[in-house]
């Protein structure tokens, strides 16, 4: 399903609110940590060389896209939950492309999506999450036509 402002409004709000939600939560722990990154330490080229200037005066440690790519999965875990094992082998490969790209170490996939989980997990403490998400799974049930 293409997910988009016009086709699923309500899916797209709740991933764009979220996501970003999500993502700040790794801001602090790079900052004090500063970690480099592989391709920094190794002194060698990423496999994805344009990345590099605008990664390396951003640290390492947590991964942002793996934040972001995993909760992404979780997210789309709960509005889709038959499909959960395919999104979330996807959002599982999605940060594993980061250390083999030499962007990151491991650890820094491993905590991003630690940090990933507890803020999604932070979310389901707001009301106004919840009643987006069920909008957003409402809307999914009327469009594909799946059951609860």
């Amino acid at each position: 399903m293409e997910i988009t402002k016009e086709k699923t409004p309500e899916i797209y709000t709740l991933m764009e609110r979220s996501i970003k939600t999500c993502d700040q939560i790794g801001g602090k722990a790079k900052w004090f940590y500063r970690r480099k990154r592989p391709f920094q330490r190794m002194h060698e080229h990423m496999l994805t060389r344009h990345e590099e200037p605008g990664l390396v005066h951003n640290g390492s440690y947590p991964s942002g896209h793996t934040i972001r790519g995993w909760s992404a999965a979780l997210l789309l875990s709960e509005i889709n939950p038959a499909a959960a094992d395919t999104i979330l082998a996807r959002g599982m490969m999605y940060g594993d492309s980061r250390v083999i790209v030499g962007a990151h170490w491991q650890s820094d996939v491993d905590a991003g999506r630690l940090a990933a989980g507890a803020a999604c997990v932070a979310l389901h403490t707001s009301r106004d999450f919840l009643d987006q998400l069920a909008k957003a799974r409402a809307e999914f049930l009327r469009l594909t036509g799946a059951k609860n």
